[in-house]
């Protein structure tokens, strides 16, 4: 049993036990505080654990939307691998079959310039002109060469003691070719140069020699002996049509879609869209089932508690009161901006039950699809439109635009325009249209593409329900205002302030359990003083006594 030292030797004083009223006396002020303290803390850590659930929710729902993305309702289909198909704008395509035969695919020219000992070989001095273009057969039947008017002529100036290599690494940067040095295997070395893809993309080296060797690159004559293979454009039968392509990557055959070609010549295959009804339905109950997840935590976690239910781990939660409000807005919000009237995800079979959970009402999703399937677009797609003919609406916009219709004005006499009364800057093209860019505003990074004649339209910005979805949980998974973030930092700001108060207090009390200590130790001297004078006149009255 431990001995308390200070009391057992307090025999002559008050007879009370200092060590343990000390300690009561500490406890009795100090522990109320750090109990205060400790449940500020449990409870901001218990916050925080609830915030990650969110948190991981979010990140979840956000990954589904990339999912239900990547599995569009409109699906583009091709009979042949070798010409694949990928939609790019879903309000351009056209559900018609279109007939697709290869005549060529693109290639590009590739020249060898062989017969040298070694990659270090000297390849003399001089100039060397490259210049881009199309070989072609003049009236006589001989070799000529057209220059590419949108290319560049570029002069190398070759000095003298350069390589093989030397020559391969220079020839190597500049823009539309490629170059390099091959070990043929058997002894020799050669200079490889391959073009860009396109019959307008071949090269002619034209030299003009200081030391001898360097001639042997000149192609004005010997173009066909040099060359291993002619650059070539693509050539498609599109429905019986013919057209052709510097690549074979085309975005502009099918409107809407991006081809690319790989299929060898003589191939001939059909090419499909077509809104799937069961890919829809997939879609849409996927989105449902997520969307009930988050909606059902949200509202758990700030349950407040009424009656014998506990409260959730966040009931009053500002940001969380926040997020299920955005939330239900948006449910109920409406999807504008692809012409026509707005609709709601309602519109499409969404019903809501009694307790404010989602569910997809077959019949009614059924009866929608049936009346327009490619307004399923406006849940998972986004898209740019106009009101008129022959404008092109393009652009990457920030994630708080919101969709709608835009007014686009222009002055034909100046040339300049607004967007909503935004100023854009113009830009003439090739074609005779004028490409105009948005720079500042909701709507930055708009660029609207309209004809000379042009003096209004109507410009759309379709933004999908996925697309509204995302940006409410990428606010929400972000560092900036109203995001749990903010607020995770907010609690261990909170959780840290408790843990500094906590040691505070432990160190008063040991401040406190010491002065306690010393005011009791100058107490009980006091009274063991006083014991020894009372004790010294009892004794010397009775002697007194004694002695009368």
């Amino acid at each position: 049993m431990t001995v308390d030292i200070l009391s057992k030797l307090n025999t002559n004083g008050s007879g009370l036990n200092i060590r343990e009223l000390t300690t009561s006396l500490v406890a009795a002020e100090i522990d109320p505080l750090k109990a205060r303290q400790t449940t500020r803390s449990e409870t901001a850590q218990l916050s925080i654990s609830a915030l990650g659930q969110v948190r991981a929710q979010f990140t979840a729902l956000n990954a589904a939307v990339t999912t239900l993305r990547e599995n569009p309702v409109l699906a583009a289909r091709s009979g042949n691998a070798g010409v694949g198909v990928k939609i790019t704008d879903p309000s351009k395509v056209s559900t018609a079959t279109t007939s697709i035969e290869v005549e060529q695919i693109a290639k590009r020219q590739v020249l060898e310039f062989g017969g040298f000992t070694s990659a270090d070989a000297l390849v003399g001095a001089g100039s060397l002109q490259i210049e881009m273009g199309v070989w072609f057969e003049d009236a006589n039947g001989d070799p000529a060469f057209a220059l590419n008017p949108e290319s560049t002529v570029n002069t190398l100036n070759i000095p003298a003691g350069a390589t093989l290599s030397m020559l391969a690494e220079t020839l190597d940067v500049l823009p539309g070719l490629s170059a390099r040095v091959v070990d043929k295997g058997d002894g020799t070395f050669s200079l490889g140069v391959v073009s860009e893809t396109g019959a307008g993309q071949a090269l002619r080296f034209t030299v003009a020699e200081t030391t001898p060797g360097l001639a042997v690159f000149d192609t004005t004559l010997t173009n066909e002996t040099r060359q291993i293979q002619a650059a070539q454009d693509a050539v498609l039968l599109v429905d019986g049509i013919a057209v052709s392509r510097p690549g074979n990557v085309m975005t502009d055959v099918i409107p809407g879609v991006e081809l690319d070609i790989t299929a060898p010549e003589g191939t001939t295959t059909a090419i499909s869209f077509t809104r799937d009804i069961e890919t829809a339905r997939l879609n849409m109950q996927a989105l449902v089932e997520q969307l009930n997840g988050t909606r059902k935590l949200l509202s758990d976690l700030s349950a407040r508690g009424v009656g014998d239910a506990d409260a959730g781990a966040l009931a009053g939660d500002r940001l969380v009161e926040k997020l299920k409000a955005d939330l239900g807005s948006l449910l109920t919000a409406p999807i504008s901006g692809y012409g026509g009237a707005a609709v709601r995800l309602a519109d499409f079979g969404v019903a809501t039950n009694r307790d404010g959970s989602l569910r997809l009402d077959n019949r009614r999703f059924e009866a929608a699809f049936a009346a327009d399937p490619g307004a399923f677009d406006k849940v998972f797609s986004d898209r740019f439109s106009s009101s008129t003919d022959g404008v092109e609406v393009t652009g990457v916009l920030g994630s708080t635009a919101k969709g709608g219709n835009l007014a686009f004005v222009r002055d034909p006499a100046t040339g300049t325009a607004t967007l909503n009364g935004e100023q854009m800057l113009g830009l003439s093209q090739p074609d005779g249209r004028t490409q105009y860019f948005l720079f500042r505003g909701e709507y930055s990074g708009l660029i609207v593409t309209v004809p000379d004649d042009l003096t209004s339209t109507e410009v759309r910005y379709g933004k999908s329900f996925l697309s509204s979805l995302e940006t409410m949980l990428d606010a929400a998974l972000s560092s900036g205002a109203n995001s749990l973030t903010e607020r995770e930092d907010q609690l261990n700001e909170r959780v840290l302030a408790a843990t500094d108060e906590i040691t505070a207090l432990d160190a008063r009390a040991v401040l406190l359990e010491r002065r306690y200590l010393q005011r009791f130790t100058a107490m009980e001297t006091a009274i063991a003083s006083l014991k020894s004078t009372g004790n010294y006149l009892t004794n010397l009255v009775a002697q007194w006594n004694k002695d009368s």
